[in-house]
């Protein structure tokens, strides 16, 4: 009898202190990132069946002999959230681990606390190697997961290359008191600042009197070197039926920047475009020409330029090579770029009808091309009272730029924002579920692993279904409820010391036995 309840109560006392150790660990990690408290289940030892008048047919006589451990189960409830230092500082708001990796070993953590290493590696203060999935200058996600790595540069610095300018666009209001013709011709009206552009002219291809407006847009070639796009307006007088203005404008760069062979050192170099643009009585934009040097001829006659093709955006387009310095000096040529420039109006083409060139056109404004499937900007350019002004301006080109920040969204995409104003998505963070995730087993450093009961990760990204979104600048605490462990240690230790009651009271008992033989 004694020897049966010294054993139940040392079960009790085994029991219960591995209970308290479960305890101290929960509250020693109450301030450990996304830490995931454990809860103790107890569960009866063996019983004992005992001789008793009760029919078996009726009852069971049995007698318990103790209580052991029957699970320790992780509470994977989300934590508090505390404000991190750094965009990499990332908490999960719903489902899903982070998977990080070291050599050949595979963790899945909801600590979020990354930095990038010397090599440019986002890692955990582990070392472990966080896992995404990279993204092209396309905007294509890669379909395999890796890890995320910054491409460090010389230095060690993380650079987006420049990109040559493909498109510009240009929205102004050429106001009424614009309206009186600076440059005229009376042979080619719509063409006389074409003709009048003179390359040479160390003061410039036009004067300042030479036109009604001008706007300038900076733009940069393949090397990531800035030119300055000039775009010059000026109305044209001839007769226009209904009430229609029509002004002509050129498009060109600085002469001594031009690095065609046609144009280089001519009268027409920086010349890109020319054409015209045609508004209704209200001011609205309604009609657009432009035209491109053929490349052979005098660059100053209208027979020489051909109407312009088009961008996939439908705007008019122009080719241009560009002349510029390198750090010793030395003059370097750029890659051919082909630049559309947008005032307003799109369309698939220009229906140029009989004429060949600028100048079949002459004092007809009804000879001038129309575009095919014209369709205006929300915000064309426009012909309105008023003082001539630039609205908007725009390109897509940019100079090489340097990394200066990062930031992740709720979708975990990573953002690279550069000194050039390029904002370039890198990365997007992958999310693992599981289908049990009592299952895994902790690894230490807040790291978990798959096992056979957990089943295999599950993967996903960030904002789908059954996996939550993410919060930079921001850490998941512990979720460690420690009124709850401080009740459950109390109990705890009156259960550990009633059973360690049991014992010495069957002590006793043994004792009083021992007495009454001698």
């Amino acid at each position: 009898m004694s020897f049966s309840s010294m054993y139940v109560g040392t079960t009790g006392m085994k029991s219960h202190g591995e209970r308290m150790g479960n305890i101290g660990n929960n509250l020693a990690n109450v301030n450990t990132l996304a830490y995931k408290s454990a809860d103790v289940h107890f569960q009866t030892l063996m019983s004992q069946f005992a001789s008793t008048g009760s029919s078996p047919d009726v009852s069971m006589s049995q007698k318990g002999l103790g209580v052991g451990l029957g699970g320790i189960l992780t509470d994977f409830n989300i934590g508090g959230f505390q404000p991190g230092a750094e965009a990499t500082d990332l908490a999960i708001a719903g489902d899903g681990f982070f998977r990080v990796t070291q050599d050949d070993k595979v963790r899945y953590t909801r600590a979020g606390n990354f930095r990038f290493d010397k090599e440019g590696f986002l890692v955990d203060p582990n070392g472990y190697h966080v896992q995404g999935k990279t993204i092209d200058d396309n905007g294509n996600v890669a379909a395999a997961t890796t890890d995320i790595q910054l491409t460090m540069g010389e230095g060690g610095l993380v650079t987006v290359p420049p990109k040559a300018t493909s498109a510009v666009s240009l929205n102004v209001n050429l106001g009424l008191a614009a309206d009186e013709e600076r440059t005229s011709d009376a042979t080619d009206p719509f063409f006389a600042l074409l003709k009048s552009w003179d390359g040479t002219n160390e003061d410039g291809p036009l004067s300042t009197e030479a036109t009604a407006y001008s706007a300038a847009v900076k733009v940069y070639d393949d090397q990531g070197n800035a030119h300055t796009l000039n775009v010059h307006f000026d109305p044209v007088s001839a007769s226009n039926a209904g009430g229609e203005t029509t002004y002509e404008f050129v498009a060109g760069f600085d002469p001594g920047e031009d690095g065609r062979a046609a144009m280089a050192g001519t009268k027409g170099a920086g010349l890109a475009m020319a054409g015209t643009l045609t508004f209704d009585s209200s001011g609205q934009l309604k009609g657009m020409s432009a035209f491109n040097y053929s490349g052979t001829g005098d660059a100053n006659d209208p027979a020489n330029w051909t109407p312009a093709g088009v961008s996939e955006d439908g705007a008019p387009t122009f080719d241009m090579t560009f002349l510029s310095a390198d750090e010793t000096g030395a003059t370097v040529t750029s890659g051919p770029s082909t630049i559309s420039l947008d005032l307003g109006l799109t369309g698939t083409g220009f229906d140029s009808g009989t004429i060949a060139s600028a100048a079949d056109i002459g004092t007809d404004a009804s000879l001038l091309p129309t575009m095919t499937g014209a369709t205006p900007a929300s915000r064309p350019t426009t012909n309105f009272m008023g003082t001539s002004s630039t609205i908007t301006k725009a390109q897509d080109g940019y100079a090489e730029g340097f990394l200066s920040s990062i930031s992740v969204d709720r979708s975990g995409v990573m953002v690279g924002n550069f000194s050039n104003g390029v904002n370039k998505d890198l990365f997007q963070f992958s999310l693992f579920t599981f289908t049990n995730e009592w299952g895994l087993r902790r690894e230490g450093a807040n790291h978990f692993s798959a096992t056979q009961d957990s089943g295999e990760a599950v993967e996903g990204t960030p904002g789908e279904a059954n996996f939550g979104v993410l919060s930079e600048r921001t850490l998941e605490t512990s979720n460690v409820d420690m009124a709850d462990q401080f009740v459950k240690m109390i109990s705890t230790e009156r259960g550990f010391q009633a059973n360690s009651k049991v014992i010495t009271t069957s002590d006793s008992i043994l004792e009083m036995l021992i007495n009454m033989k001698r």
